[in-house]
């Protein structure tokens, strides 16, 4: 099934999952392969690293970055790869966190019952156009 045009898609950044860290020799800590991104310190840092993710992992979506604060990490008790789905309403109609528990084939489930269950829109009418007016009579030939 086809969301395009019905769902909209979103990667959340929260905060870098596996920064570059130094091990207390200050030589890099051990650490999956990756870029090497640092935890960011201000917003426009993880603006960066959000940017850095999206060209690493190929992706094409729109991202929301999280405030610094981590807004969004602490309402949805976010992990990498974890999957929420909205429900017109605002509220979570499903979520798992990630990388293992993402569940994206029970979150297309969910997706499936909330459109079935979203309001049809009404058939678009057609414009009312008034019939055009006659033309006024001319000079006689």
């Amino acid at each position: 099934m086809a969301y395009k045009d019905k769902v909209e898609f979103f990667l959340v950044y929260i905060r870098e999952a596996h920064p570059v860290e130094k091990a207390s020799d200050g030589r890099p800590a051990p650490r999956p392969a990756g870029p090497e991104i640092a935890q960011p310190k201000t917003e426009d840092e993880r603006v960066i690293a959000a940017t850095a993710c999206l060209k690493g992992l190929k992706l094409s979506l729109p991202v929301l970055v999280d405030t610094m604060e981590g807004t969004a990490e602490k309402a949805y008790a976010g992990w990498p790869a974890g999957t929420a789905v909205i429900d017109p309403d605002g509220k979570i109609a499903f979520y798992s966190r990630g990388p293992n528990g993402a569940k994206p084939k029970e979150a297309e489930e969910v997706l499936k019952q909330l459109l079935a269950a979203a309001p049809k829109p009404a058939p678009a009418e057609p414009p009312k156009t008034k019939p055009a007016p006659p033309d006024p009579p001319g000079p006689a030939r």
